[in-house]
């Protein structure tokens, strides 16, 4: 999956201290770019070496003093602060088995963000995705389990006659899903 090298080392990168240093060694080029730019966001620098299609990046985690020392000034945009909802209304992000391995990477990394979506809401055949036998059902309850809400189009339940395989959610109606939307600062729709 493509985000799981990142978070691993997002996760290996928590536990360092200042100064200390990490070895990832990768076999994708997509891979070490994406690891490469997340650590210039999160105080650490890496330097990489390659050999026969193997990279090897040694992490050092750097303070903020560090960073500002070897970076120029950018002026950076705030992001907005607030409630984020990301909604699904399809069962894959994509078409066919990229479609499956892109939406089932996208729930495994939805715990990794920061902040976690306030809601996540289901409709049309994003229904599908909250079923018994949904290939990310034990990804959206871990997700609920962390104060997440999930809300689900109690209109699409009934249109595909699904109520009985729910697994997890709150059956909603279109009332409560375009307040969420409407008191919304960020949507996330992939």
């Amino acid at each position: 999956m493509c985000p799981k090298p990142l978070i691993l080392t997002k996760k290996s990168l928590s536990k360092l201290h200042v100064g200390e240093q990490m070895e990832v060694l990768i076999d994708n080029v997509t891979a070490k770019n994406n690891i490469e730019r997340f650590l210039a966001d999160n105080y650490a620098k890496a330097e990489c070496t390659e050999e026969s299609g193997t990279y090897k990046l040694t992490i050092t985690k750097l303070s903020s003093e560090q960073i500002k020392e070897i970076e120029e000034p950018v002026y950076q945009v705030p992001l907005t602060k607030g409630k984020h909802v990301y909604v699904f209304k399809n069962e894959r992000i994509a078409d066919d088995e990229l479609g499956n391995m892109l939406t089932q990477g996208f729930f495994e990394t939805i715990k990794e963000i920061n902040p976690l979506p306030e809601k996540i809401i289901f409709y049309h055949k994003g229904v599908n995705l909250v079923l018994e036998g949904s290939p990310v059902l034990e990804n959206i309850k871990h997700l609920e389990s962390l104060g997440i809400e999930i809300l689900i189009c109690g209109n699409c339940v009934e249109y595909y006659d699904v109520k009985e395989k729910i697994r997890v959610g709150t059956v909603s109606n279109a009332y409560d899903i375009l307040t969420a939307l409407s008191k919304a600062h960020h949507i996330v729709s992939p």
